[in-house]
């Protein structure tokens, strides 16, 4: 099952979750927060969202952490931030050498501008992508065409 498809419908690059554009390897932030600003960037420049939910990313991560472990955080917005979301859409970047966060260490930072409706069913197939670290591995070495197959269920 791909990644975040529904039904089968023509595909609109508009309407698009994830693009290899807003894919990033070779990344360094010296810590979450200007890690949280890039991806949230990332995100406001494909058009998924407007300026006001980056600071709702940084709010949310303060709050309660974004980190899930397997060197990855998930920043996204907090609830009072939803409305500027444009469209759901992701942003993945990739710091090889690792950053600090919150009791972790992360080198897979995937941003999310989500719908309510949509939040829950992303953050699943996340970690079902991801649970296995020799995955999470794969894709710090791996190029954006790779992550993206990966995170879209076409890798073989």
């Amino acid at each position: 099952m791909a990644f975040f498809r529904k039904k089968k419908q023509k595909e609109d690059p508009k309407n698009r979750i994830l693009d290899v554009k807003n894919i990033r390897t070779g990344c360094r932030a010296a810590d979450s927060d200007e890690a949280i600003m890039s991806v949230g960037h990332m995100l406001l420049d494909a058009g998924y969202i407007d300026e006001g939910y980056i600071q709702g990313m940084l709010n949310r991560d303060h709050s309660l952490t974004t980190y899930i472990g397997n060197d990855i955080a998930i920043p996204h917005g907090e609830y009072e931030v939803k409305d500027c979301v444009k469209q759901t859409g992701l942003a993945i970047q990739i710091y090889p050498e690792g950053i600090p966060w919150a009791s972790g260490r992360v080198r897979v930072v995937i941003g999310i501008a989500a719908t309510t409706d949509e939040h829950v069913t992303i953050l699943q197939n996340i970690a079902e992508k991801l649970g296995d670290m020799d995955v999470v591995e794969q894709m710090v070495q791996g190029s954006p065409e790779f992550i993206h197959s990966v995170m879209t269920g076409d890798a073989a």
